[in-house]
């Protein structure tokens, strides 16, 4: 369970602040423990009452700033994406985006920055789906790394695209 103050990542909503923890503010009959979220680098999202057993968003603690430098340093070693059906790169992408997993956000990072290179050494367009969930995880990636480390997103941006250029 996570504590009132606790920062955690709460499924593409990113990070969240827990603000308490206690019954549900909707139904005085519901038995189970909700946790009050206040998104962080969301100013526009309201509130998040979510149970703490939820099983359908799925919740982590922040990497600690020793988990971001184990991650850089197996930059090299993550695999990119596999998708051999294009129908599903969607699905594929939401899936691991939506694992939670650092590795899995870095694969998709990898596997749509490749795509955009062939892309455009081929002259073809480059989709929105890969536009978006690129964004997507880098985002979700950046924003965490700025929080752990004290930094903008725009500066963990471009420490984690150099790391990511150097392990191409």
């Amino acid at each position: 369970m996570f504590e009132i103050g606790e920062h955690i990542v709460y499924g593409i909503n990113g990070i969240c602040r827990v603000a308490d923890v206690g019954p549900s503010p909707y139904d005085p009959t519901d038995t189970r423990t909700f946790y009050l979220l206040i998104p962080v680098n969301n100013h526009t999202s309201s509130s998040i009452y979510t149970p703490v057993d939820n099983v359908r968003v799925p919740m982590r603690r922040l990497m600690t700033r020793d988990e971001i430098d184990a991650l850089v340093a197996a930059l090299p070693e993550i695999e990119m994406l596999q998708i051999s059906v294009e129908k599903q790169r969607r699905e594929v992408y939401r899936a691991t985006i939506h694992e939670l997993r650092p590795e899995g956000y870095v694969s998709v990072i990898k596997t749509v920055n490749r795509r955009r290179r062939d892309l455009a050494a081929a002259h073809k367009h480059f989709p929105v789906t890969d536009l978006e969930y690129g964004r997507l995880a880098r985002h979700l990636l950046c924003s965490e790394c700025a929080h752990v480390l004290g930094l903008t997103e725009d500066e963990a941006d471009a420490y984690l695209l150099s790391a990511l250029q150097e392990a191409e």
